[in-house]
């Protein structure tokens, strides 16, 4: 007996006459055709094409894919198991033709993968579209459609595409070496290209009084690579999981000591005149510690070989792809993290050493340990709120806590670190956005938790008032004001259970509402900014997606919206503000986790460069700007509705709850070495 995996086609006949002799009679009158079984595949292309005697449909995308089962079945072994079970539901013609969605998968890729079984043939415009149907081929197991690509793309490598070839799964070993050679000749080009502003950024600081053992810090080719690699060596035997996500959400502030081991300062031991933010630091790495514990050994990670200081991770589990050194004698480097790519930015900080007594730490200041005060909370966690700056205080309303959605508003004073009520709205409302416009917050929209709200809420002389309600009912808009034409613009939004392209006009003089150029995109959940005389659009989603587009347009002759500078990932529910010459964004969500990572654009022509990431993922966020420094309120981590604030003081900083800037790190010897005799300083 034949096993059941053995695919065969016809009833057996043609096995039990294998090896018999074909008569005169027999060859005369049979027929061999080898073109028949082409013309039928075709003739069944055509049929499903016109939508007739189909028997199944593919949906990616809100795209739909007519087809035959036995077709797709034959051609991708993922369809084959994924066609086997009964179909999510049913296609309304015909009725009997059942429907599959496809996850992960582009439309258009779907779609030219589906031709190729009935044709063998696939058309690819370009290498962005050759990625996509790559990654389609991957993801249903075509393997001839991906090993064609993988060749083809690997030989029309470039500095500006080339980090997007490596990130594609399933790679074969020599296609890998083959782009880690290409990237290391030309790392100087892929950086000057932009490409590396997309990718997670892993940022450690070294604190030295002296060499690393080892590495070379002033001049030679390899002292780059040595540095990234002395770090990300660290990075393997001490990082929570070996989690990337975790690894790029905080700066990672180490020590060299003076034999040239590194240690996180997290470990170092208290000493009285620690800075806040050195505080900060060793209470989250304490608190870290706690969480890895009470999750028990279930969860501990699969340890990683160690390694000496300055060796090589192996390729591809874990390693430095490129280095180069870069502005004020930091390091740029390039790291595969578990078949991931992740940018490495590794600075230096010579410190002095210290004396016998040791009396003072690196982050020295004349606060006394715990001593410093951190950014208060608000009254409630609350998500999808609006926020606004009034007279230089933030003023939060409405959103969602864990329960219900909020009627109240609440102020914030950065001068005296208080919250303090402000007079409940006159409705509840979530899903909106916020604006100033002549000293007045605006409310506009929004959801009050079972319908979409086309009122106006203005808070204005210490009462919410009334406006002029919007000629639609709509949620998720974003919202950005004109500062020179006295207007408050709505962007985009969702209601009835579409994504708007509608912008609304509002001009507080006649208390009323009239159209504006649309969108070119119907989105909801976006960011609306008004940044160097021109509206802003910052992500959001369409039917099917998260989206990382945006659009502008120049108030002052401008007639039509015209696409910006693609955000580094697709995001809704982000957060968008101006900080000084910089357009920022922070948070969001992208479809499976709140993030946490800022991004923000220096000229409306360039490109996302990234930022530090916050310390909680935030989704549907309050992000503002008061007296100079970016602040982060509220949202939605995932697991929780949040209360807490942080903070960002400065390009070159990281976010903080603390509520003051930190602190010049002045010096860090004697921590080690007190901790390592057993000397603990008050």
């Amino acid at each position: 007996m034949r096993p059941q995996g053995d695919y065969r086609n016809g009833d057996g006949r043609e096995e039990d006459s294998e090896g018999e002799e074909s008569s005169a009679l027999e060859d005369e009158l049979s027929l061999y055709d080898p073109d028949a079984p082409a013309r039928a595949l075709s003739a069944l292309n055509a049929l499903r094409k016109s939508r007739q005697h189909y028997d199944a449909v593919l949906v990616a995308g809100g795209t739909e894919v007519a087809a035959h089962r036995a077709v797709l079945a034959a051609a991708s072994p993922y369809l084959l198991e994924a066609l086997s079970p009964a179909p999510v539901t049913t296609s309304p013609a015909p009725a009997s033709a059942p429907v599959y969605r496809v996850e992960d998968v582009d439309a258009d890729a779907l779609r030219e993968l589906v031709e190729y079984a009935y044709t063998g043939r696939v058309r690819v415009k370009d290498t962005l579209s050759a990625r996509r149907l790559y990654r389609a081929a991957w993801r249903l197991r075509v393997e001839s459609v991906r090993a064609h690509l993988a060749d083809r793309l690997l030989k029309r490598l470039a500095p500006a595409d080339c980090l997007e070839v490596r990130s594609l799964p399933d790679l074969s070993p020599h296609h890998l070496a083959q782009l880690d050679a290409y990237i290391a000749q030309h790392f100087e080009a892929v950086c000057e290209t932009g490409a590396m502003a997309a990718l997670p950024v892993v940022r450690i600081e070294l604190l030295r009084e002296g060499p690393i053992q080892g590495v070379t810090t002033a001049g030679g080719e390899d002292a780059p690579h040595a540095i990234a690699d002395a770090a990300l060596t660290w990075l393997r035997s001490h990082a929570p999981e070996y989690d990337l996500e975790e690894l790029c959400s905080r700066t990672h502030l180490l020590y060299v000591a003076e034999r040239g081991s590194l240690r996180d300062c997290g470990e170092l031991p208290a000493t009285r005149g620690d800075a806040p933010e050195l505080q900060e630091y060793r209470r989250e790495a304490a608190q870290r510690a706690k969480r890895s514990r009470d999750a028990g050994p279930a969860s501990a990670a699969r340890p990683l070989p160690g390694l000496e200081l300055g060796a090589r991770c192996a390729r591809p589990a874990c390693a430095v792809l490129a280095a180069r050194a870069a502005s004020g004698g930091s390091t740029r480097a390039l790291l595969a993290v578990r078949g991931r790519l992740a940018a490495a930015r590794v600075s230096w900080r010579d410190v002095a050493a210290g004396g016998a007594t040791g009396t003072r730490g690196a982050l020295a200041s004349d606060t006394e340990p715990d001593s410093a005060e951190r950014r208060a909370h608000l009254a409630t966690g609350r998500c999808a709120h609006g926020i606004a700056v009034l007279d230089g205080r933030l003023v939060v309303c409405g959103g969602y806590d864990r329960a219900r959605v909020l009627r109240t508003a609440e102020q914030y004073d950065p001068s005296t670190n208080t919250w303090s009520a402000l007079p409940d709205m006159r409705c509840a409302r979530a899903r909106f956005p916020a604006a100033v416009l002549n000293h007045t917050v605006y409310a506009v929209g929004g959801s009050d938790g079972h319908t979409e709200l086309d009122s106006v809420g203005a808070l204005q002389n210490g009462s919410w008032q009334a406006k002029a309600k919007l000629p639609l009912a709509l949620s998720y808009a974003g919202a950005a004001v004109d500062p020179e034409g006295e207007n408050l613009y709505i962007i985009g939004g969702w209601a009835g259970g579409v994504n708007l392209k509608r912008v609304l006009k509002y001009s507080a003089s006649e208390d009323k509402w009239t159209e504006a150029p649309p969108l070119n995109a119907g989105r909801s959940q976006c960011s609306g900014v008004w940044w160097e005389g021109s509206l802003w659009a910052l992500g959001g989603c369409d039917a099917w997606h998260c989206l990382s587009s945006t659009e502008t347009l120049t108030i002052n002759g401008g007639q039509s919206w015209s696409p910006g500078p693609p955000l580094p990932t697709a995001r809704r529910s982000v957060g968008g503000c101006v900080w000084g010459s910089r357009l920022i964004s922070a948070g969001g969500s992208d479809g499976a986790a709140s993030l946490r990572r800022t991004d923000w654009l220096e000229t409306r022509d360039g490109t996302w460069k990234a930022g530090p990431n916050m310390r909680k993922a935030r989704a549907g966020v309050g992000l503002a700007v008061v007296g100079g420094v970016v602040y982060a309120v509220g949202g939605f981590d995932g697991k929780e509705f949040l209360s807490c604030v942080e903070c960002l003081y400065s390009p070159d900083g990281e976010w903080t709850s603390l509520c003051v800037p930190p602190a010049n790190i002045r010096s860090i010897a004697n921590h080690s070495e007190k901790k390592e005799n057993g000397v603990h300083s008050d």
